[in-house]
């Protein structure tokens, strides 16, 4: 069997019928590159969030009542300090303020820490050193509140407190545009200043955060905790990450309803190539088998010209799906994940492309077209010439 001679009429048979070929390749990569978006989406923000939430905290107390958060006294630093096996623990103040003059919520969050030590934050310091804290009446903002209010560094913004009063603030340094999945819409002050902002009281704060000596104990020590305090709420560090993975992963929304509606089109382009053979093809077959040809060279043709639409139709998915994940930004999947938000950061998302991911999407694109070419080519050479003709 002359497998290259076939190879070339596959090739010539496939360019008589270009359109329709075109046509077919074109329907078959949008749906591979939709189902790849899917997959290179949800990859990149595990990954994403991994890299947001290393450096948080790996415990953190709130106090509740009614189901809502509440402020909690600075006495519970006192309380939860003397439980063995906790490294550091410090209070935290932030909370949400709504800018009526933009229409979008930010977070206000006091610091009396060097901004060194926030290592999980990029920071364009242009006026700031590095081992510095923000003093009274300054602020570190995201590039978010520095577009919507046309700010930069150096220039003076005013935001009211609890009651109403304003209060100016000077800004000295702001976010690098890489963080914006965390700090877009953030606003970084001092705790004092935080705290009128919020409408806290001077010995109130928001929650307490804790890092132990052996990571190995968080889930213990947060156990203990919920135990032995009455009407508060531990989260762990590991909690917030499987809940991350949860939602971006095989479990989540996004990758179960896209895979679902994906993989449905591709079934319905499979049903149409095992719904029959067109006039034509079973004329083509027909001649074929007249003029000498064997069952197994009709259909050694017909995989070498699924093989060549599917797997053009496959790589060239996977490219529309690369474009439209990270240079494009996601345009089809961000709208879901910022929801009613006025302001949103920017996904420029890392690329991450697993092998597994890529062996997936071959897997589902390639074979069941294999198969649905196959098939229908092999009911079509069994026939008799003359039934066909």
């Amino acid at each position: 069997m002359n497998y290259l001679a076939l190879f070339k009429y596959s090739v010539l048979s496939m360019q008589r019928k270009w359109r329709k070929q075109l046509s077919l390749c074109v329907v078959y990569s949008l749906v591979v590159g939709f189902y790849a978006s899917i997959i290179f989406f949800t990859s990149s923000l595990r990954q994403e969030t991994q890299f947001v939430t290393k450096d948080l905290p790996q415990i953190w107390v709130q106090k509740l009542a009614g189901g809502r958060l509440i402020p909690m006294q600075k006495t519970w630093v006192d309380s939860l300090a003397n439980i063995r096996g906790i490294k550091n623990i410090y209070p935290r103040i932030w909370g949400y303020y709504f800018d009526s003059s933009t229409g979008a919520v930010f977070t206000i969050m006091g610091t009396k820490k060097p901004l060194q030590e926030l290592n999980m934050l990029q920071f364009n310091f242009s006026q700031l050193q590095k081992n510095k804290s923000i003093e009274k009446n300054q602020a570190v903002v995201g590039t978010g509140f520095l577009e919507m209010r046309g700010l930069k560094i150096g220039e003076f913004f005013s935001i009211p407190d609890a009651n109403g009063k304003m209060i100016n603030f000077e800004i000295i340094a702001t976010f690098d545009s890489q963080s914006d999945l965390l700090t877009r819409d953030l606003i970084i002050v001092s705790p004092e200043n935080a705290q009128i902002i919020v409408g806290l009281d001077a010995n109130q704060i928001t929650d307490i955060a804790i890092n132990l000596h052996n990571e190995t104990e968080i889930e213990n020590v947060a156990r203990k905790l919920d135990q032995k305090y009455a009407s508060i709420r531990v989260v762990t560090k590991q909690q917030l990450q499987a809940t991350y993975e949860t939602l971006f992963g095989w479990r989540g929304g996004i990758w179960v309803y896209g895979s679902i509606l994906s993989i449905f089109a591709f079934i319905l382009l499979v049903w149409e190539r095992t719904s029959g053979l067109s006039e034509n093809e079973k004329k083509e077959l027909g001649i074929l088998k007249a003029l000498g040809w064997q069952i197994n060279e009709v259909l050694l043709v017909k995989f070498y010209e699924g093989f060549i639409i599917s797997l053009s139709a496959t790589l060239l998915g996977i490219l529309f799906a690369l474009l439209h994940t990270f240079w494009l930004e996601s345009p089809l999947f961000t709208p879901f994940l910022v929801g009613w938000s006025v302001l949103y950061p920017r996904f420029s998302l890392y690329v991450f492309i697993e092998w597994n991911s890529i062996l997936s999407i071959f897997a589902l694109s390639i074979f069941p077209y294999l198969l649905a070419t196959i098939i229908p080519a092999w009911q079509g050479a069994i026939i008799e010439p003359s039934e066909i003709m």
